[in-house]
């Protein structure tokens, strides 16, 4: 069961997240990017990566640059989360994640992140809303790749064992999450927790009001 963060597992705009990007994105490439940015190249379901591309090519950065000084931006925007994210609103847990993911993991499924978040990020977010005990090593991230569908065959090369396509289920918000999944050749349960209604996700094998209904699913 592979759980996207923002939208899905976590609510709330992820403001230090977000500014951490774009401070990093400032002092590697020497643009005058701000939060807005961010917003304006729609980053509901994109990893990381991609955002910041989005955001530099609009800033006439090429592409051979922003390959260049990736991996540097991201181990900034890494440290600098470490710093901001006391200072903004954090993203709260769902009020039902706990539980449900304590049930798959009580039922024996593998549970694990699958998020365009830059790992070590995503992984704070998920321990600062209280759930970091339930999400171990293993899955996929925006550091891992910029395709978010890549992020798919990452998390499950670091399962503890094969699983079939059918027992493969990607749990998120939006219809790149779901887009993904599709790629990927896997199943995929909707929540419309995030910003996006049923009617953009329809798609999805199955659309569900939030994650206990998603629970429901998975073990029927």
């Amino acid at each position: 069961m592979l759980f996207d963060i923002d939208g899905t597992l976590l609510h709330g705009r992820p403001e230090g997240h977000t500014r951490a990007m774009v401070d990093a994105m400032a002092r590697v490439w020497s643009v005058p990017v701000a939060p807005d940015d961010v917003w304006a190249v729609e980053p509901a379901g994109r990893t990381d990566r991609e955002i910041a591309r989005l955001v530099l090519r609009r800033q006439g950065v090429d592409d051979a640059d922003i390959d260049r000084g990736t991996a540097e931006w991201m181990a900034l925007a890494v440290q600098l989360h470490d710093d901001l994210h006391h200072q903004h609103p954090a993203p709260v847990a769902a009020p039902d994640a706990d539980a449900v993911a304590g049930a798959l993991l009580d039922a024996g499924a593998e549970v694990a992140l699958l998020t365009g978040n830059l790992e070590q990020i995503g992984r704070t977010k998920v321990a600062a809303a209280g759930l970091g005990h339930r999400f171990g090593p293993g899955g996929g991230f925006g550091s891992d790749a910029e395709v978010r569908a890549d992020l798919v065959g990452i998390a499950r090369g670091r399962a503890a064992r094969a699983h079939d396509d059918h027992d493969v289920v990607v749990v998120g918000d939006t219809p790149r999450d779901i887009a993904a999944a599709r790629a990927a050749g896997v199943r995929v349960v909707a929540v419309t927790t995030g910003a996006h209604d049923a009617r953009a996700l329809a798609d999805a094998d199955h659309v569900v009001p939030g994650l206990t209904a998603a629970l429901a699913v998975l073990q029927a």
